[in-house]
C-alpha cells in the first residue's frame, strides 16, 4: 500500500522506494517518488534515484523517466556512477539506445556494471559489432560482461564468434555453458551441444535443461527422455522449465505409457497446481489421443485459465465433439474467463467438423459484437471451411472478399476445396487463380484444380494443368496421390 502524508524521514523513504522496487512494485516506488517530489518533504537523492529509475527501466515508463532524469541534472547528480549507472540500464529497458550511447559516452567514471549495461543494451538491439567494440575498450571484465557478450552473439545466430569469446573466457560458470549449448540449439548444431554439455564438470538444473530443450526443439524426443532419466538419476531437483521441455518431448513422442509417466512427475514432483505445465499435460493428452484423460487433469486444476479451457476446447474440436467444446464455452462465463481469438478458433473449428452452420455464424458474429478479440485469417479460413463445407460457396466467397484484413493462401485454400467437393468449377478457376499468384511454387493447388476437372472429365483441362506444372518444373510431393489435402481443417492453432 502506498504510503501518503508528509514525512521528512529521507532514509525511510529511500528504503520504501527500494523496497517497492525490489519486490516488483514497481508502479507504487514510482507513484512515491512523485508525491515526495510534489510536497517536498525530502528530496531526490543517490539513495531514492537508482531505485525509481530502475522501475521506470521495468515498466518502460519512458515519460516519467524524463521528468526524474531531469531531476538528476537540475539536482547535480548527473556525475554520480551509480545514479548515472541507473539512467543508462534505464533508457537501455526503453528501447532508447541512442540515449544510453550518450550517456555513456558522457561519463567521467565508468564502473564495470556501467561497462555490461551498455554492451547488453547494444546485443539486445543486435548492434553486436559495436557491442564488440565497447567489450573489446573495457579495462576490467568479470564473467557477467563475457556472459551477456556471448549471449548477444549466441541469440542473433553468430555462434562461432560466440565460441572464439567463449574459448578466451578467463573462467567461466554454469550460465557460460548453458548460453553456448542454447546458442547452438537455436542453430541446429546438437552434437556441439551435446559436446559442451559433456564437458561440463559440475551441472546445475538450468544446464541439464538447457540439453533437454535442446533436443526437443531439434526433433530428438527419445534423447530427451533418456537425458531426463539421466537428470532424475543424478539427484538434480526438478523445475517447472524442465518439465515443460519434457512435457514437449512427450507430446512429440505420442505415446500414452509416457504421459500417463510425465503425469505421475508432475503430480509427485510438487507441480500439481503449476498452471502451465498442467496447461502443457491437457495439450499433450490432446495431442496423444486421449482427450478423456486431458479432461480428467483439467478437472482436477483448483485454478484455469484462458489457455486451460482454450486447450480442452480446442482438444474438443479436433477430435470433433462440438457438444463439449460449447459446453465449455459456457463453463468459461461462469468462471470468469474471458475468451480470446484462439477460443473462437477451436469453436469455429468445431462447428466446421460437424457441419453446424448456424452455430458458426452465432460464434463469428459473437466474436465480432464483443469487439475486444482480434479478428484473424484463422476465423475466416474457419467460417470459410464451414461455409463451403455446406455448400455455401458463395457466401464464403462474399466473407473472403469482404475482410478487413487481406486473406492468407489458407483462407482461398479452403474455399478452393470446397469447391471441389460441389464440383463448382467455375468458382474454383477463380479461387484458383488467386492461389497460383499467392503461392505460385506450390503445386497442391494445381492438383486440385486438375482433380477438379478429372472428377467432371474434362481431360483437355487436365492436361492443359499438368503441362503448366511440367513447364513450371512443379510436381506432387513422392510417396502421395492427387488428393486434396485442403479438405483437412486449417484452423488450429497452438494455444498460447
Amino acid at each position: 500500500m502506498l504510503v501518503t502524508g508528509f514525512c521528512n524521514d529521507d532514509y525511510l523513504v529511500a528504503k520504501l522506494i527500494r523496497g517497492y522496487t525490489c519486490s516488483g512494485f514497481f508502479k507504487e516506488a514510482i507513484l512515491l517518488y512523485v508525491e515526495m517530489r510534489r510536497y517536498y518533504y525530502v528530496w531526490p537523492n543517490n539513495y531514492n534515484l537508482p531505485f525509481v529509475l530502475k522501475s521506470c527501466g521495468a515498466l518502460k515508463a519512458f515519460f516519467e523517466a524524463e521528468q526524474i532524469h531531469s531531476d538528476v541534472v537540475k539536482l547535480g547528480f548527473g556525475s554520480n556512477v551509480y545514479v548515472q549507472t541507473a539512467l543508462l540500464d534505464m533508457y537501455v529497458k526503453c528501447s532508447r539506445i541512442e540515449i544510453a550511447k550518450q550517456i555513456f559516452d558522457t561519463m567521467t567514471v565508468k564502473s564495470v556494471v556501467s561497462w555490461t549495461v551498455i554492451v547488453a543494451g547494444l546485443c539486445r538491439n543486435g548492434l553486436l559489432e559495436q557491442a564488440e567494440k565497447i567489450f573489446n575498450e573495457m579495462p576490467i571484465r568479470n564473467v557477467v560482461t563475457w556472459n551477456v557478450m556471448i549471449d548477444g552473439l549466441a541469440r542473433y545466430g553468430a555462434i562461432e564468434t560466440a565460441q572464439c569469446y567463449f574459448d578466451r573466457m578467463p573462467w567461466r560458470n554454469t550460465a557460460s555453458w548453458t548460453i553456448m549449448i542454447g546458442g547452438y540449439s537455436k542453430v541446429g548444431n546438437v552434437d556441439k551441444a551435446g559436446f559442451l554439455f559433456d564437458q561440463m564438470v559440475e551441472r546445475e538444473v538450468v544446464a541439464w535443461t538447457a540439453m533437454i530443450t535442446c533436443y526437443v526443439q531439434n526433433g530428438k524426443p527419445e534423447e530427451a527422455v533418456k537425458l531426463f532419466n539421466e537428470m532424475v538419476a543424478a539427484n538434480v531437483k526438478l523445475d517447472g522449465v524442465t518439465m515443460l521441455a519434457l512435457v514437449s518431448a512427450v507430446s512429440q513422442l505420442g505415446s500414452l505409457n509416457l504421459c500417463a509417466w510425465i503425469e505421475d512427475c508432475i503430480m509427485e514432483g510438487g507441480f500439481k497446481s503449476h498452471l502451465r505445465i498442467l496447461n502443457s499435460a491437457i495439450n499433450m493428452y490432446v495431442q496423444c489421443g486421449s482427450i478423456g484423460k486431458a479432461f480428467e487433469i483439467f478437472v482436477k486444476m483448483l485454478k484455469k485459465d484462458v489457455i486451460s479451457y482454450n486447450s480442452m476446447l480446442t482438444g474438443y474440436a479436433t477430435h470433433g465433439d462440438a457438444k463439449q467444446a460449447f459446453s465449455l464455452f459456457s463453463m468459461m462465463s461462469q468462471d470468469s474467463v474471458v475468451p480470446n481469438s484462439v477460443t473462437f478458433v477451436g469453436l469455429l473449428s468445431a462447428c466446421a467438423h460437424s457441419g453446424l452452420v448456424e452455430e458458426g455464424r452465432r460464434y463469428f458474429r459473437l466474436m465480432l459484437d464483443l469487439g475486444y478479440v482480434e479478428l484473424k485469417s484463422e476465423h475466416y479460413s474457419c467460417m470459410v471451411d464451414l461455409l463451403g463445407r455446406a455448400g455455401h460457396l458463395e457466401e464464403a466467397h462474399n466473407l473472403i472478399l469482404g475482410m478487413p484484413i487481406k486473406p492468407v493462401a489458407s483462407t482461398w485454400g479452403a474455399l478452393l476445396g470446397a469447391c471441389r467437393i460441389h464440383g463448382n468449377i467455375g468458382l474454383a478457376e477463380v479461387v484458383a487463380q488467386r492461389l497460383f499468384e499467392m503461392e505460385p511454387e506450390n503445386s497442391g493447388n494445381y492438383a486440385v484444380l486438375a482433380n477438379l476437372y478429372a472428377d467432371k472429365r474434362m481431360w483437355n483441362s487436365v492436361t492443359r494443368v499438368r503441362r503448366v506444372m511440367k513447364e513450371k518444373s512443379l510436381f506432387k510431393t513422392p510417396g502421395s496421390s492427387w488428393v486434396d489435402v485442403r479438405k483437412a481443417s486449417v484452423c488450429f492453432p497452438i494455444n498460447v
